[in-house]
């Protein structure tokens, strides 16, 4: 019962802490999304099937990978300047229960942004998806696998390198991932890193969800999500052990 109250209390708490940033963060998702869905097709002069549906798609996923690994970790970090951090890790509060805690309150901020951009996709191109009944899990664990690693990026690096390492991680989410275009278009080099990061498996989890008849699921995507996201919370925790 404790632990379940104090659960309760952070998700409170931590709602109140972030409310003036829910609005900031409402109109960045809608940005994302509407931006994909509508200003990538000007750099492409024909739009066949498939790569309407990479975007319509990778809209989504663009959306949960950002708020997860660029957002919440320049959050995070800025507790850490400001001492916020500190302060709740001082509370008797087992810390797995305040990571619980935070990472509830992340998951219900970006899944309004991701049906936003599915809802856009669909107006933008006059589709009709095959929703696969994955789709729920596949949001979940493309959610929290984003949102542990941008955790363990803010409490293990300096505040400073962490805000640095967003961005140089935003850079490469919109460009160089394929997200938005099947990987086959990178260079060899770059295939073989994606294989091994969790981006990748991120847009095809969604992308195979959303579109199944044209993406079709497999099991290696979710595994490799899986292994992430469990380091990045042991990694967390640990962190949070050690400075607690």
């Amino acid at each position: 019962m404790h632990t379940l109250r104090s659960y309760g209390l952070l998700i409170r708490w931590q709602t109140l802490r972030l409310q003036s940033f829910l609005p900031l963060a409402i109109v960045v998702q809608v940005l994302f999304a509407f931006g994909i869905v509508v200003g990538y097709p000007l750099l492409f002069p024909e739009l066949d099937q498939m790569t309407v549906l990479f975007l319509a798609t990778g809209a989504p996923a663009i959306t949960l990978i950002t708020m997860g690994l660029v957002a919440l970790p320049q959050v995070v970090a800025q507790g850490k300047l400001e001492g916020t951090l500190e302060y709740m890790r001082s509370l008797p509060v087992p810390r797995m229960v305040y990571l619980a805690a935070d990472l509830t309150v992340w998951l219900a901020i970006v899944l309004p942004g991701v049906a936003f951009a599915v809802v856009v996709g669909v107006w933008a191109f006059g589709l009709d998806l095959s929703l696969s009944l994955a789709i729920i899990p596949a949001t979940a664990l493309v959610a929290l696998t984003a949102a542990a690693v941008g955790y363990a990026m803010a409490t293990v690096l300096p505040p400073m390198i962490a805000m640095l390492l967003t961005q140089v991680l935003l850079v490469g989410v919109l460009i160089f991932s394929p997200i938005n275009f099947p990987a086959s278009r990178l260079p060899e080099w770059l295939q073989s890193i994606h294989a091994l990061l969790p981006v990748q498996a991120m847009g095809e989890v969604i992308r195979g969800s959303l579109a199944s008849t044209a993406f079709p699921l497999t099991a290696g995507p979710f595994l490799l999500l899986g292994t992430w996201c469990l380091v990045a919370l042991g990694l967390t925790y640990l962190t949070l052990q050690r400075r607690g």
